[in-house]
């Protein structure tokens, strides 16, 4: 029988943490100009494709992983549009569906790279304050907004991580195999997502849940849960 620690050390974690800047990105803490370039021509183009006016965009941010010191081969490049988002509709949740409906839509119709990464579009309301620690970098300036922290770590080894992250493997895996209703699905994303934004605000990128959320994701389970919602939604509509 497999005692809890061996049960754990089963468990590998994708994510890293490097004590300088994605080289392929930065040089001497500047985005590289080729690669901003790219950034930009790829944000705008999916400003149009969402019809997002040209007059509401007051910054072009890059963030995530890759504006961080926690990246690896398998982090976007995050870009965000900074908007006034009650320009686009004073409905908040008609807006929010609107626009994520288009970054979804981009996403299953595109796939681009730029330095081997995948690029990740967003509508950012400038309202929304940026969490604590996080590298936050202003394409449109070419300086930094928030400098990343740099944190020593070793999340190979960070047992309560592990455990965290088994846990919510096992529960998507029991949630498919038992084949819950799509509103079930949709209220353990929903769990998810604020799990994640609450603890990126309380504690920044290094966060516990934050880093659980990335494991998911990299582990291709986030993926795997949203195909078997989509192929759910298609049985339910089918005769």
């Amino acid at each position: 029988m497999v005692n809890f620690k061996q049960y754990l050390t089963e468990i590998k974690i994708s994510l890293e943490c490097h004590d300088v800047l994605n080289p392929k990105i930065w040089e001497n803490e500047k985005i590289k100009p080729e690669v901003k370039q790219a950034l930009l021509k790829f944000i705008d183009t999916w400003r149009e494709f969402s019809k997002i006016p040209k007059s509401l965009v007051r910054d072009i941010i890059f963030t995530g992983g890759n504006a961080n010191f926690n990246y690896t081969s398998k982090s976007d490049l995050d870009v965000h549009l900074i908007i006034d988002r009650l320009s686009i509709g004073t409905d908040k949740q008609l807006v929010d569906e609107y626009l994520q409906d288009k970054k979804t839509l981009w996403s299953l119709t595109h796939d681009v790279k730029i330095v081997g990464y995948s690029v990740e579009p967003y509508a950012q309301d400038y309202r929304v304050s940026f969490p604590k620690g996080q590298g936050v970098y202003s394409l449109k300036t070419d300086e930094w907004i928030q400098k990343p922290e740099f944190n020593k770590c070793n999340l190979g080894n960070d047992t309560v991580l592990k455990q965290k992250v088994k846990h919510y493997m096992s529960v998507i895996d029991h949630m498919i195999k038992n084949k819950v209703s799509v509103s079930h699905i949709k209220q353990f994303k929903n769990k998810l997502k604020d799990m994640r934004s609450s603890a990126i605000q309380r504690g920044g990128e290094y966060s516990l849940e934050n880093l659980v959320f990335k494991e998911l994701r990299n582990k291709g389970y986030l993926e795997k849960l949203n195909k078997f919602e989509k192929s759910s939604q298609d049985e339910n509509l089918s005769l």
